[in-house]
This record gives structure tokens, sequence and C-alpha cells, in this order.
């Protein structure tokens, strides 16, 4: 798993502050080069009989300084803006390809050779955790009782026919499971895997959801639940926004990016 909001959060930080900080250029503000010129000819048109006191000419000269300096910061905070910008794309652009977990993204998509996840967070320690797991339609195609977990954070993964609990192979009751088909060789005679089980063939490509529920004080309770999705391109928007183009059609933004899957 990778972080990727704190690159986010220092670009909205450095956009706001050029934003509020930023003089608005109006024709009745003056700029550095307008007080400078300004302030020579004062010098030139001054009362040789009357000169400018030393004081107020100090004082004028540490105005100068301080217009000059706010303009300074403001080109340094802009070029740090555009930097961040920069790498915030190059850093989207990176995840083209891969698989991310993101609030927003309430089916993921199933692609042949490939799995779907999810994150929750489990409240409090429970003895009974259940999955459902729907297709498109909203039909619940598989009820899997997860058992115990623990308070805090927990993952799901899914081929379309294994499942993963926090990186644990769940040992599935195929039983007990809707989808009771099995890879077979040329004589008819199912496939077995290295503990001597049959390969199930796993569910066919397309959008899938997690409904998670845990046992709370007795009752069930429904939890949150993030699924994945895999980010096919990345658009950079005219205010700079950077959006994640998901399979399936789902759009969401960097920051909203909790998980990025190896």
């Amino acid at each position: 798993m990778a972080d990727v909001n704190g690159v986010g959060t220092s670009q909205a930080a450095l956009d706001q502050y050029a934003q509020s900080e930023r003089p608005v250029e109006k024709s009745n503000e003056l700029g550095k080069n307008d007080f400078l010129k300004l302030l020579v000819a004062q010098m030139n048109n001054q009362n040789p009989l009357e000169p400018q006191d030393n004081t107020e000419f100090v004082a004028q000269l540490a105005q100068f300084s301080s217009v000059e300096g706010i303009d300074n910061l403001n080109q340094t905070v802009d070029d740090m803006a555009s930097e961040l910008r920069s790498s915030q794309a190059l850093q989207a652009s990176s995840l083209v390809g891969q698989s991310v977990v993101v609030p927003s993204n309430e089916f993921g998509f199933l692609q042949s050779g490939d799995l779907i996840a999810s994150y929750s967070e489990v409240p409090a320690t429970t003895m009974n955790v259940n999955l459902q797991i729907k297709n498109k339609s909203g039909q619940t195609i598989e009820t899997i009782d997860l058992g115990y977990h623990e308070k805090g954070a927990m993952s799901l993964r899914w081929d379309g026919a294994n499942l993963e609990m926090d990186g644990e192979i769940v040992d599935l009751d195929r039983s007990k499971l809707n989808r009771q088909e099995y890879y077979v060789d040329e004589d008819g005679n199912q496939i077995l895997d290295d503990n001597g089980k049959p390969i199930p063939v796993p569910y066919p490509m397309g959008e899938y959801k997690f409904v998670v529920t845990a046992s709370i004080d007795g009752k069930a309770e429904g939890l949150d639940t993030a699924m994945s999705g895999k980010v096919d391109s990345v658009t950079l928007g005219s205010n700079n926004q950077i959006t994640l183009n998901l399979a399936g059609g789902t759009k969401a933004s960097l920051s909203d990016v909790q998980q990025i899957l190896d």
C-alpha cells in the first residue's frame, strides 16, 4: 500500500495560499516598478529648500522593500505549486494499469486473470463477519461467512473464485458456494491443484460489489466498503485537478486513493 494523499494536501495548501496572498492585478494598484518610479519622481521634484525628511524617505524605502518581497514570495509560491503539480501529474500517470481503492468506487471491475479488492474498518472485535458478493444488477451471487476479525482495517481480495482476507487465503467450503464449476482436462477429469483439490472456474469478468456486515454488540452492522478499480487513464483538468478514470466508468480524485494494490 502506498500513501499518495500527502502530495495532494501540499498542492491544495499552496494553491490556497497563492490565491489568498497574491495581489489582484487591477489598474488602480501599484506594483514595485510603479512604486519605484513614483519615489524617484518625488525625489526629483522635491523642494530643494525643504528636502524630504530622512526618516520619511527611509520609511518609503522600507515600503518598497516590502512590496518587492511580497512579489518575490508570491513568485516562489507559484514556482513551488507548479513543481508540485508536475510531480502530482507524474505520480498519477504511473498509476495507469494499476488497481487502486477509493471510497467513491461502489463496484469493482473484475478482469480476466486479475482480482478486485475492498477496504473496510471493523469498529470492534467481532466473532462474525459476513460477505455478500453482488453482481452489477444487484443480485447476490455468493454469501460467505468470514468469522472472527479484530477491530481495525480489513482488506479482501477476490479473483472470481478464491478469496483472501488481510493477505491470508480463506479456506472456502465450496460445497456451500453457488458456483460449482471446475476446470477439467480433455478427458473430462477435474484438474487438481497442489493440494489435491479441484480448481474452480472463476466468475466471468464484469462489475461486482462487496457488502460486508459484522455482528457488533449482538447487532448486524453494515461496514463502509471501498472497492478497487483499475486505472485506465488520467485526466488533468483546466483547474489542474487530476482525475483517475477507472475501469467500469468510475472517476476519482487522486487525493481519494486509499490503497494502491501490488
